[in-house]
């Protein structure tokens, strides 16, 4: 079977061959349904551009694809918002891909940034879709994403953070600590940061999963009758230690139906920061990520690599590694700060953890 043209995809999109050319280069506006024709008739006929002609014009595209879950998510959202402005400063566009942390459409959205040339990707996805692929076309940098030793991967600490605000809620004398999560893991890391900050206290861990892909309605419903169950029973939840603050908002919002006081008889704390949040709920106790310092660190990260992109492989080396960088630096893991708010109890002055503000 001949290999197919950039004229074949043309016919099949219904376009020009100069409109697939702009669409897979990036260059001058196009609606959003060109662009989706063009790339159902390159994955359709399994097109892919000439590198080699590429290369030999000797410039890059100025382009560089962002993977992530969704937008809609506060945390995501603002990530992506910092990293776009950081990469547009070093003079590159952005592609944006939400993939809802489908392996298929993380795969699929590969293919086409590699296929548009893009001179690197920052991926925040958290499928196996990445790990499936440890020799990528381009530079590759993740963000707040599990260990793969394939990529940089630029986070927070997870797990300090997620100890720091279980020992709070014990240290205020609380014994019923639920970590409201997505979805449990044993790579988890502030699973694992709640977890043992309990077992050293003596306390048993509960957990209540509302799964990654379930609707907002669906995970209300669901932590509402898991905290209305225990309500009922001898052992009712004292607080909620939430893996972001949307789980936290929806804990709150429990409480309040319930008229349940907040802070005196039920605590919660949230996890992210972020600055729309913030606005809207500046009682919320919360781990604040340095989602802005993330971004920039990222950036440069992934600028790096491309700058070095062309520099011999060591054998043996991930795709995105070069000799003199590691695919982990330790400086990837950057603090977070626990923010007190009006959520939350103080610890007692007699307790050796009591604030002194």
């Amino acid at each position: 079977m001949a290999k197919p043209k950039l004229s074949d995809v043309a016919a099949l999109a219904g376009v020009s061959p100069t409109t697939v050319s702009r669409v897979l280069n990036n260059r001058g506006y196009l609606s959003e349904a060109t662009r989706t024709k063009v790339h159902e008739a390159v994955q359709q006929l399994g097109y892919r551009p000439n590198a080699i002609a590429r290369s030999l014009q000797g410039r890059r595209s100025q382009t560089v694809g962002l993977i992530f879950p969704t937008v809609a998510n506060p945390f995501y959202g603002e990530m992506v918002y910092q990293l776009e402005n950081h990469l547009a400063e070093a003079g590159y566009r952005v592609i944006l891909c939400n993939s809802e942390d489908h392996p298929e459409q993380e795969k699929r959205y590969l293919d086409m940034l590699f296929a548009n040339q893009v001179d690197g990707i920052i991926s925040g996805a958290h499928s196996d879709a990445l790990v499936n692929v440890p020799h990528a076309q381009a530079p590759l940098v993740t963000v707040d994403r599990l260990e793969t030793g394939f990529y940089p991967n630029i986070r927070s600490d997870n797990y300090g953070g997620a100890r720091a605000a279980t020992e709070h809620l014990i240290a205020t004398g609380t014994q019923t600590i639920v970590h409201v999560t997505s979805t449990l893991g044993q790579h988890n890391e502030r699973q694992r940061g709640y977890r043992e900050a309990m077992l050293e206290a003596g306390l048993a861990p509960e957990f209540a999963e509302l799964g990654f892909h379930s609707s907002l309605d669906y995970k209300r419903e669901t932590l509402y009758r898991y905290l209305d169950e225990r309500t009922d029973s001898i052992n009712p939840v004292e607080a909620i230690f939430a893996s972001n603050d949307n789980y936290a908002a929806l804990a709150l919002g429990w409480a309040h139906t319930h008229n349940i006081r907040v802070p005196e008889d039920f605590q919660v704390i949230g996890y992210d920061g972020t600055q729309s949040v913030r606005l809207l709920l500046p009682e919320l106790a919360t781990v604040i990520q340095p989602i802005e310092e993330i971004a920039r660190r990222a950036t440069q990260r992934l600028l790096g690599l491309i700058e070095r992109q062309d520099a011999p492989v060591t054998s043996g080396m991930p795709n995105s590694a070069v000799p003199g960088d590691s695919a982990y630096l330790p400086g990837d893991i950057l603090p977070v700060t626990l923010y007190l708010g009006s959520t939350v109890r103080a610890i007692p002055i007699s307790h050796p953890k009591s604030r002194t503000a």
